[in-house]
């Protein structure tokens, strides 16, 4: 992380028939335009709609107030040539150039901005420029001139292929195909597993090339932006949780349907395409009738519209527990991470915790109440490896592909190595259990009035609860006096202590082996209790 001191430039903004320039820009405003450029803008109006995304303390509340103004090109370049540390942001071939005095940036940094120059209310900055922008720096004002060192390679997406008919005409006749094939039968013998056509389906979509797409295939769409997209992203993330708003990027750029993919879309496109294969099989098992009998465009046609009516549905549900496959699409999309109960300006809707309401673990139910800060969710992508397949996976050659594939084959033996060297724990060793860690006098960091530690000792309560059937009532029971002895103020915290204490006496009497964990927990209830009381006679206690 670089802090910066402040310096003043000439900035020059280059369109194909339009300049501006700010002859003395400060450093902290100057960086924070250059950010910008992190969300490959096409044009200076573009680039100054993003602004709330990168403002900081140390800069203008708006960009209207940064000192930019038009003139003409023979004007900007006699500034220029008289200016000792200068920029220029050339949209047209999309290059930031820098020369003179001016110290290099590179295209992925950090820095501290601090607000006149005090040492409070800094925040960072992140600078990831997209791999297409071409960025030259200490050269001379005769570069202005040149062309770029490299073509601009940026990956175009057409999303009315990769999730439109023409995907899904595509699974429909391979699929058709494959009814039709001994194949099937072999498969509805083996107890209907379809899993490894769906893999072929899928594979031979991903890897075949394609007229409409100018001879690529659907794979090369998905790839060439991953880790660009995954870092602004997380850059808005870290930016969240130094206490700034979590501003979605704008979604009415004209290239912003186009937009090269990140890390969670590319996921999430991995399972819709999944998922109109799993329409497609049951399409086929409920409709054999007209698959035998109809002709073959009208078999094509009517297995398309269920599988767009059906994908949609699932576009729009909970996926495995989370926000819904459109919304994470969106937010990848839109370069902001998600956050449960976190809003989002500029999107709809806000992504709850997963599995939550279902979850009997006292450590979850504190991390949905928000004590260990906002939970950031986030697609890791390992289910893309698991049919070991190059096609699907998120590694953009084949050589990385088998880079990867080589590492993860020297853990795994490794990892199997390391294990028959392991003896088992026993279960009356120390670290055997959790629970032996709450005997400790220290504190957790953070965890002044010793809910965590008294969350985890319920877990383990709750776990043995969990081998005998039918005690949902009772873990139900347990959780919710959890919860409101540890969100309990004032005179109701004496109420709700006494009523947890109740329950777990309780539970001490039906079940044998809960009598020692009862105690110990009522114990700590009671040594927590008197330490606060200590701590708020404390001097200085707040």
């Amino acid at each position: 992380m670089m802090e910066k001191e402040t310096d003043f430039c000439t900035f020059v903004v280059l369109e194909s028939s339009r300049c501006w320039i700010a002859q003395r820009l400060d450093d902290e405003s100057t960086l924070t335009v250059l950010a910008l450029i992190s969300e490959d803008p096409s044009s200076w109006e573009e680039a100054l709609s993003g602004w709330p995304r990168y403002r900081n303390p140390a800069v203008c509340e708006f960009p209207s107030g940064l000192p930019f103004e038009e003139k003409n090109r023979a004007e900007v370049m006699e500034v220029l040539a008289n200016s000792e540390s200068w920029v220029v942001v050339d949209f047209p071939t999309k290059r930031i150039l820098n020369g003179g005095s001016f110290e290099a940036v590179g295209k992925e940094a950090a820095f501290t901005m601090v607000p006149n120059q005090r040492r409070t209310g800094k925040s960072q900055l992140f600078i990831h420029l997209p791999p297409w922008w071409e960025l030259r720096e200490g050269v001379s004002l005769f570069s202005l001139e040149e062309s770029r060192q490299e073509p601009m390679d940026k990956p175009i997406v057409d999303r009315e292929i990769l999730y439109g008919d023409a995907l899904l005409i595509d699974i429909a006749e391979r699929s058709l195909a494959v009814v039709a094939s001994p194949e099937w039968q072999i498969a509805d013998r083996q107890q209907r597993d379809y899993h490894d056509l769906t893999v072929r389906l899928h594979r031979d979509w991903l890897m075949t090339p394609r007229k409409d797409l100018g001879g690529k295939f659907p794979r090369e769409l998905l790839h060439g932006a991953i880790h660009w997209s995954d870092q602004v992203t997380h850059g808005q993330e870290l930016r969240y949780e130094e206490g700034g708003a979590l501003i979605a990027a704008p979604a009415d750029w004209p290239g912003y349907a186009t937009a090269p993919m990140g890390s969670q879309e590319m996921c999430m496109y991995f399972d819709y395409c999944r998922e109109a294969i799993r329409l497609a099989w049951v399409w086929c098992l409920a409709n054999d009738v007209m698959i035998a009998t109809a002709d073959h465009q009208t078999a094509i046609s009517e297995m398309v519209d269920f599988l767009r009516e059906n994908i949609e549905v699932w576009l729009r549900g909970s996926f495995e527990g989370g926000p819904s496959p459109s919304f994470v699409i969106e937010c990848d999309r839109r370069r902001v991470p998600i956050g449960s109960g976190v809003v989002i300006e500029g999107i709809d809707g806000v992504a709850k915790e997963r599995h939550i309401e279902d979850c009997n673990c006292p450590i979850c139910k504190m991390m949905a109440d928000g004590l260990f800060g906002t939970s950031f969710s986030r697609i890791d992508g390992h289910h893309l490896e698991l049919d070991d397949e190059f096609a699907f996976s998120m590694e953009e050659t084949v050589d990385d592909w088998e880079c990867k594939q080589q590492e993860y084959l020297e853990f795994s033996e490794g990892f199997e190595a390391r294990k028959s060297t392991i003896r088992p724990i026993e279960d009356d060793e120390p670290f055997g259990s959790a629970w032996v860690g709450v005997g400790s006098d220290r504190p957790i960091p953070g965890d002044r009035l010793g809910h965590l530690k008294m969350a985890f000792m319920v877990a383990e309560i709750i776990a043995v609860l969990e081998g005998h059937s039918h005690r949902e009532e009772e873990i139900k029971s347990l959780n919710q006096a959890f919860s409101e002895y540890r969100k309990s103020q004032g005179s109701r915290t004496k109420k709700s202590k006494k009523k947890l204490k109740k329950i777990l006496e309780s539970l001490a009497k039906r079940y044998p082996e809960l009598v020692s964990k009862s105690a110990d927990l009522q114990s700590y209830i009671d040594e927590s209790g008197r330490a606060l009381i200590g701590d708020r006679n404390k001097p200085g206690f707040l």
